[in-house]
């Protein structure tokens, strides 16, 4: 195994540097833009004289060619300098790290409630193939699976947060509680001081959007499990299984079961990268100020240096976990085998 994986890794490199290429290159020579932009305006009527135009050219390094300034850029990255954020006004990495931990927060929550409903859902429907039950889960699946993310969190908003009042639909916290925005050395001294009332006001705010991420993806996972179950359960052990006596529930669980689950491992292992780059929709409309949220403001503001950093980053967390889910396979199903 310890092979396939060297192999591996060694193919994800020419892959990642093509990431680095295509995502540098698109976004440095973007006609309609380009780092410029950010400091300049665009169609702002703003009047400068072309000498303070070569100024901030050479302040960003724009003077320079552009296979050179991709090669710093490259060693500025392997040094983790991804250079400063126009919009954010501070390093990259520092806007990223503030960023990272209420993304893992909604998306983890929101993985884990999906993947206890969905897995239990779709063996239940398989194992009752064509029943009422089975007919009526199908029906609600296709329509969680088609509702679009932005009206499904509005109308929740609206519903629960407007019309009841029952839950808090913007940020991440209750300032008033806490006194300052979360993540800050003031809100964990808060947190240490109160930590149930923190928790619980976390808590609050979590329900809405894990609620909409994780309705929208239990709709897709539940339909493949239930299939791989299906498929599963037509094989030649499980009818042997069967005629040998075994409980039904021994059947399912040890012989099927490990053997569907292959498919829903896929679907976790390729989420995983989203726990980093957020769900860009639902923590707009919540006001999440997740890694998503970080994006969207940079792309409207013409922000690169964040707008690189957080596509290779989407690009190198994918290359790896699509490594860790290959070789997870073995764990699972112990006829996989590396060699």
């Amino acid at each position: 195994m310890l092979a396939y994986i060297i192999r591996r890794l060694l193919v994800a490199i020419p892959v990642f540097f093509g990431i680095t290429v295509l995502t540098w290159l698109i976004s440095t020579t973007n006609p309609d833009g380009g780092p410029l932009t950010a400091y300049l305006g665009k169609g702002g009527g703003k009047i400068i004289t072309q000498s303070e135009i070569n100024a901030i050219e050479r302040k960003l390094g724009l003077d320079k060619p552009v296979p050179v300034r991709y090669v710093y850029w490259v060693r500025n990255l392997f040094r983790g300098d991804l250079g400063v954020s126009i919009t954010e006004h501070k390093p990259v990495t520092q806007a990223i790290q503030e960023r990272i931990l209420p993304t893992v927060l909604l998306l983890g929550f929101a993985l884990v409630l999906q993947e206890l409903i969905a897995i239990p859902l779709g063996i239940f429907s398989a194992l009752r193939r064509g029943s009422f039950f089975d007919q009526t889960f199908t029906v609600l699946a296709y329509v969680l699976y088609a509702l679009p993310t932005f009206w499904y969190g509005l109308m929740m908003i609206v519903i629960f947060g407007v019309a009841l009042k029952a839950l808090p639909f913007n940020g991440m916290i209750n300032d008033h509680l806490s006194g300052t925005a979360f993540g800050t050395t003031q809100y964990w001294a808060y947190f240490h001081a109160n930590t149930v009332q923190a928790v619980l006001d976390l808590a609050d705010h979590l329900i809405m959007p894990v609620t909409v991420l994780a309705t929208a993806g239990l709709a897709g996972d539940s339909r493949f499990m239930r299939a791989s179950m299906l498929s599963v359960l037509n094989q030649d052990y499980i009818r042997t299984a069967k005629a040998k006596g075994l409980p039904s529930r021994m059947v399912v669980w040890k012989h099927a079961l490990r053997n569907a689950i292959l498919p829903i491992v896929t679907n976790v292992g390729l989420s995983i990268p989203s726990l980093i780059g957020g769900a860009v929709v639902t923590e707009q409309i919540f006001a999440w100020p997740g890694m998503g949220r970080l994006f969207v403001n940079a792309a409207q503001g013409y922000d690169y240096p964040v707008v690189i950093a957080y596509v290779v980053l989407l690009g190198a967390l994918t290359l790896f976990f699509n490594i860790v889910t290959d070789v997870s396979y073995a764990f699972v199903d112990p006829r996989i085998r590396y060699s």
